[in-house]
């Protein structure tokens, strides 16, 4: 069997493969470890899924699987509603906050997609790469040499590289084997997510709920009049949420949303993740470079953590594509041209959700209203809302203030 590659890849979740995949496209020979793990088949939601922004529909057109998604199990989001604990509380402090595809020169906010369906459309892209092998199995140990590393698999076999691209999750192997440090912070909350079926149609709109204890809900679009939901949430709560049978799950979330789509009925069962913060102290080391969640986690009350993860991979194809003939893809320069480009944006982001969880949580009146208030002068301000969804969809401007 092949040992010599030219670049290795470590991960097996949407990050990895993509990172494989279009490694792969640029011609270079490449060894894909991860576990052997298929995407569920059947007719089932995955309770797991993604608001991809425009740039990310980009790459995986560019990477060539968006056409090979399921589309009948996608949605388009063309308008977002946010609401403020103010506006809930009809206390007259104000606190919405309305968003649309449609002021905003796009011809959507982003497109749900389930987990599930993307990484059946680059598995099975994977299958026909001429230039990549998988090795079914995990990475146990790393040697650095001159000019590029080796991997010991936990099959025994020993592969060589000049690169290693680690994309394996925010316990990275990658990031460990090379010792690099990162700051850490536990929100304290889990993420519980599912699938419901709703009475009220929603007109393809993504609502959103800021609670004063810092929580957040999230009821977004899916075919079919269903709706996928993001809580994040304090721990007791989701414990307490995880607990109730399918039943009491919706009427719960009915209530907790204002029956904004109606009685909604449960299709997936609850599931619960810890919420942590995390930013590795530098996304490159000797022949390495680190992608998504191995460099970074953030809060998901934006939806942005796989979006940042893709355009890590978007900026190392381009800065392979671009980068000068006589130098190797794993030169120095062209590792910290990477992480220049990504640590900017990567922080902000942490930034920005980090400051609305902590914003949401202060429970003193002056806070409150300034919080809602600003909410309310945002919505009316359309410029200054053009350019904050154009940013965090990652699109460029397309006027002035």
């Amino acid at each position: 069997m092949q040992t010599q590659f030219d670049v290795i890849v470590v991960g097996g979740g949407v990050a990895g493969n993509a990172s494989a995949l279009g490694l792969a496209h640029t011609g270079v020979r490449v060894a894909h470890i991860c576990p052997d793990v298929l995407a569920p088949s059947g007719d089932a939601l995955d309770a797991r899924i993604y608001a991809l922004s425009n740039p990310n529909v980009a790459l995986l057109k560019r990477l060539r699987v968006w056409d090979a998604l399921d589309t009948t199990r996608m949605c388009s989001v063309s308008d977002m509603h946010i609401m403020g604990d103010s506006a809930q509380s009809r206390s007259g402090l104000g606190g919405n906050l309305h968003f649309s595809a449609y002021d905003t020169d796009m011809t959507e906010l982003a497109w749900i997609v389930e987990q599930n369906n993307i990484q059946k459309a680059l598995q099975m892209a994977l299958r026909f790469v001429p230039n990549l092998t998988t090795f079914n199995t995990n990475a146990t140990t790393l040697n650095i040499r001159d000019h590029g590393i080796d991997i010991t698999t936990r099959n025994g076999d020993v592969l060589s590289a000049s690169l290693l691209v680690g994309a394996d999750g925010s316990n990275s192997w990658a990031r460990q084997a090379h010792h690099i440090e990162h700051t850490f912070f536990d929100y304290e909350q889990h993420g519980v997510v599912a699938n419901f079926s709703c009475e009220k149609p929603h007109f393809n709109c993504a609502h959103q709920w800021f609670f004063n204890n810092g929580n957040v809900l999230a009821l977004l679009p899916l075919p079919n009049q269903c709706a996928s939901m993001v809580y994040s949430c304090e721990t007791p709560t989701s414990t307490h949420i995880m607990s109730m049978t399918d039943a009491e799950l919706a009427v719960h979330m009915s209530k907790l949303s204002h029956n904004t789509l109606g009685a909604l009925t449960t299709l997936t069962p609850a599931q619960a993740f810890p919420l942590k913060r995390m930013l590795a102290k530098t996304f490159i080391a000797p022949h390495t470079l680190l992608i998504g969640d191995a460099a970074h986690t953030v809060h998901p009350l934006a939806g942005q953590g796989l979006n940042l993860g893709l355009q890590d991979l978007n900026t190392w194809l381009d800065v392979m594509a671009e980068r000068e003939p006589h130098r190797a893809i794993n030169d120095p320069v062209l590792l910290r041209r990477y992480e220049r480009a990504r640590l900017a944006p990567t922080m902000e982001m942490q930034g920005v959700t980090h400051a609305l969880n902590r914003l949401f949580q202060s429970p003193h009146p002056i806070v409150r209203h300034a919080r809602n208030l600003g909410m309310s002068l945002l919505d009316a301000a359309p410029p200054l809302k053009r350019r904050l969804i154009q940013a965090a969809m990652g699109q460029q401007p397309t006027d002035t203030l």
